[in-house]
Parts: C-alpha cells; sequence; structure tokens
C-alpha cells in the first residue's frame, strides 16, 4: 500500500468516524514483503512421477519418517531371490503386510489432522456466513435509508421551489424570497444525508467486530501456544511439517514455508508478522482480544487452515508412490540422479 493509498484510507476513516481504526491500519505491524503477493503458488510440491520407476526425493523422505524404508527395503531384496521357495514367499508377504500396515497407520495420521481441521473449518465457516448476512442486511438498510431520505427530500426541495417560482414577485417580494430560502435548506440537506450515509456504509461494510473466544484451533501448536488433546497433531504430521522439503536449498521447514506463503499472500491482511501476539492470539483463538473476531480474521482463519489441509494431504500422494513400491510397481531409488538413497 503506497502512501497516497495510505492518506485515503485514514482520511476516508476520520471523516467516518472511525480514527482509531484507521490510525490500526497503518500502524499494523508486518514484516517484509508482507501482502506483497497478489496472485499467491503453492509453495510446495512433492515432485511425484507416476511415470518413472524411481520415487521423488520427498517420498524418500517421508519414508524415513514414518519407518517404512527398512521394509521396503526388504521387500527389495526378497523379490531378488527365488519366489519359488516356500520361506522366501511367506517373508515376502509378511513384510508386505507390514509395509501395508505402515502405510495404513500414516494413511490414518493424516485422516485424523485432516478431519481436526475440517471441524474447525465448518465452525468458522458457519460463524462467517452469519457476519457476512449481517453486515449485508445492515449496508443494505443503510443504503435504503439513504435512498428514501435523498428521495423525500429533494421532493420537498422541488416543492418548494416550484411554490416560489407560482409566487409573483411584483405582488410579494418577501414571500418569494421566504420560499427560496427553506428550499435551499432542503436541498443541502438533500446532499449531506447520502454523504454521511455512504460514509457509514464504508464503516459498515468491515462488519462485526465482537471479542474473539478462546478455542484454540489446528493453528495453535504452529505458532508455539498451548494446546490440548483434540488439536494434537499425530507424530508423523508433525514430523512431516517440521522437516525441510528435499532439495530446499534456504534449509527452511515445510512449516516456515508455509507461513512464509501466509505472510506474503496479499489476500489476508489480517496476518502481516508471524511474531505479532495480538495477531496470532485471534488467529489460533487461543487469547481473547477485544473487537478480534472479524469478517477478516475468520476468512484469515479458515484460508490458513484449509492452506494447511492441502499440504498435509500431500502426504498422501507421497504414501501412494511408497506403496506402488511395496507392490513392485516402483524401485525404492530417489529420482534425482536415479542413484540409490545415500545411507
Amino acid at each position: 500500500m503506497n502512501n497516497k493509498v495510505k492518506s485515503l484510507v485514514l482520511a476516508l476513516a476520520f471523516c467516518g468516524g472511525n480514527s482509531s481504526a484507521a490510525i490500526a491500519a497503518t500502524s499494523q505491524p508486518k514484516e517484509a514483503g508482507a501482502n506483497s503477493q497478489e496472485i499467491p503458488t503453492q509453495r510446495l510440491k512433492t515432485g511425484l512421477s507416476l511415470n518413472t520407476t524411481a520415487i521423488s526425493p520427498n517420498s524418500m523422505q517421508l519414508s524415513d519418517t514414518v519407518g517404512l524404508t527398512p521394509v521396503l527395503e526388504r521387500i527389495q531384496m526378497l523379490r531378488q531371490n527365488n519366489l519359488q521357495d516356500v520361506a522366501v514367499r511367506q517373508d515376502l508377504i509378511e513384510a508386505k503386510q507390514e509395509a501395508t500396515f505402515l502405510i495404513q497407520k500414516a494413511n490414518l495420521d493424516i485422516d485424523f489432522t485432516v478431519a481436526a481441521i475440517m471441524t474447525e473449518r465448518e465452525v468458522y465457516q458457519e460463524i462467517l456466513s452469519t457476519f457476512i448476512s449481517d453486515r449485508d442486511k445492515k449496508v443494505a438498510r443503510i443504503n435504503a435509508i439513504s435512498f428514501i431520505s435523498n428521495g423525500v427530500l429533494w421532493t420537498v426541495n422541488s416543492a418548494l421551489a416550484i411554490g416560489s417560482i407560482n409566487t409573483t414577485y411584483a405582488r410579494n417580494p418577501k414571500k418569494c424570497v421566504n420560499m427560496t430560502i427553506p428550499s435551499g435548506i432542503v436541498g443541502i440537506a438533500a446532499g449531506i444525508v447520502p454523504s454521511v450515509a455512504s460514509m457509514y456504509t464504508l464503516k459498515a461494510v468491515n462488519g462485526a467486530k465482537k471479542t474473539s473466544e478462546v478455542e484454540p484451533n489446528m493453528l495453535a501448536k504452529l505458532f508455539g501456544y498451548q494446546t490440548n488433546p483434540e488439536i494434537e497433531y499425530p507424530k508423523s504430521v508433525w514430523n512431516f511439517l517440521n522437516q525441510s522439503p528435499a532439495n530446499e536449498k534456504t534449509g527452511k521447514t515445510r512449516l516456515d514455508l508455509i507461513i512464509d506463503r501466509w505472510i506474503s499472500d496479499s489476500n489476508m491482511s489480517e496476518f502481516t508478522d508471524r511474531h505479532s501476539k495480538k495477531q496470532l492470539d485471534v488467529l489460533t483463538a487461543s487469547v481473547a482480544q477485544e473487537k478480534g473476531l472479524t469478517i477478516n480474521s475468520l476468512t484469515a482463519r479458515s484460508v490458513m487452515l484449509q492452506q494447511l489441509q492441502a499440504e498435509v494431504l500431500k502426504m498422501k500422494r507421497m504414501l501412494l508412490e511408497l506403496n506402488m513400491v511395496a507392490q513392485g510397481e516402483k524401485q525404492l531409488v530417489a529420482q534425482s540422479n536415479n542413484l540409490p538413497r545415500l545411507r
């Protein structure tokens, strides 16, 4: 936001009688690059291809994370032996079952996380729908009052003007002047009332502002807030989020990259500083903040949870590739240079 736009926002807020909101809008803490990306893009990609025999480096990393790598290595080694041997076939069946159990466990960990996120999103969407509906009704009422008052006042103004014109100035010039004055006064009111209503509409368009609730959500742990069993992450998912993606040159974890994306997204004006306690208190629903629960904050929560859910679900793409290794459709070899994983 450049200086001209900031000045305009500040002026409008002052005109609407909301100077404190204007000051808050211009003094809100921001990181470098906050809200700078108008069209956000994906930051984390799996690098997975179903058309190769090797697996993606991220799938290899996930295999290590969930303890699947030794089992898959054993499966590949057993396949190289004589499968006509009953003992070898039995070992292979048991190894494949173990791999299936580990993949299923990781899948359930993902589902556990996604279920909690979706539950919270449903609640926020319900509250958000109510806020938006109330906002729209309020704006409609203001506009209706503005239009009706404008029409009535201009009608009165015209009536007074007609009365002034019909008065013969030569016979009674004093009466003519007396009719013109109220006509002008009503005309001024006809211009002022809609203008004031329009300024109030600028304020009303932001919707209601209520004290934020204290009901920590799935964003809480991401920012170091206290959690409870309902919003705890399974070990595999939490480890996945706190690992640096394979081939990530910056060394940042997936969680860091996700937060970077949220910060840079210009569509989330409520999140501009990952160290701002006031912002995080509201977004994580961990500490009550006066006037913290708004359309903007609820939208930011919903978007952040939705994107977090999408990133967690990407684990399933990698698990599919690992399952293909267990079934013999792929090899436990990283795609980069098609060389075996380094020990």
